[in-house]
């Protein structure tokens, strides 16, 4: 089969049951390629090729331009003359305009949560919490960042604005490697699940002050953390 073709394949992590997600040729390199951003395995300010992440990826080259042209969007890449793509730097200057929209947004998206959620989504919201402390104790870094990933779509969509979640989802991608750098802090990933289960809380009392207040400590932690650390290390 011709590796620049399209076809769709299952998603491996959801296994063989009806209904799974299907990921294109070019959602395979886009994933990869992120995750290989997000844990700084490709550093940021390295340059890299299509034709190397391609052979790496063993997918042909037309999905890999693909996947460069949304990790553009999402900040993570730029494409730049004589270098071609250059993996972004990170920055204090990057992390503090991230910090700003996330506490004007994300906490207005707990607070319309603690507004709206049902006795469902607040399930979800638990299911989640409890994922993320088993990930926390097992020191996997790898799934503590999909738990994170998937608390905040979760959220974002019980607040029931799809235009502030797909801002949000975005958002969140840019955060993913001061994330990753965050993670290197001792004890950091369990005082993530400190406070994420507040949110939680202030959701499920139906208390959108309460929520908000979590949101905004949740991340004003995660900027703290990261200031006492190199992020060029």
């Amino acid at each position: 089969m011709d590796r620049n073709s399209d076809p769709v394949i299952e998603d491996s992590r959801q296994g063989p049951k009806r209904g799974i997600r299907k990921l294109s040729l070019r959602d395979q390199a886009y994933e990869a390629i992120k995750k290989r951003i997000v844990s700084c395995e490709l550093r940021p300010g390295e340059a890299v090729t299509v034709a190397d992440l391609a052979e790496q990826l063993q997918i042909g080259r037309t999905p890999v331009f693909q996947a460069i042209d949304r990790l553009t969007v999402d900040g993570l890449v730029e494409v730049m003359p004589r270098k071609g793509v250059v993996v972004a730097p990170i920055s204090m200057d990057s992390l503090v305009e991230i910090i700003e929209m996330r506490l004007l947004n994300e906490a207005q998206a707990a607070n319309w949560a603690a507004q709206k959620a049902t006795p469902q989504e607040i399930a979800q919201l638990d299911a989640n919490v409890a994922a993320t402390w088993r990930a926390a104790q097992d020191h996997d870094l790898e799934q503590m960042i999909e738990c994170d990933r998937d608390f905040h779509r979760l959220l974002s969509g019980i607040a029931g604005n799809t235009i502030l979640a797909e801002f949000l989802g975005n958002l969140h991608d840019r955060s993913l490697r001061f994330w990753f750098l965050s993670l290197r802090a001792p004890d950091h990933n369990l005082r993530v699940c400190e406070q994420h289960a507040a949110i939680v809380e202030g959701i499920r009392a139906h208390d959108p002050e309460a929520a908000e207040k979590a949101m905004r400590e949740h991340i004003s932690a995660f900027h703290k953390n990261l200031t006492q650390q190199n992020l060029r290390s």
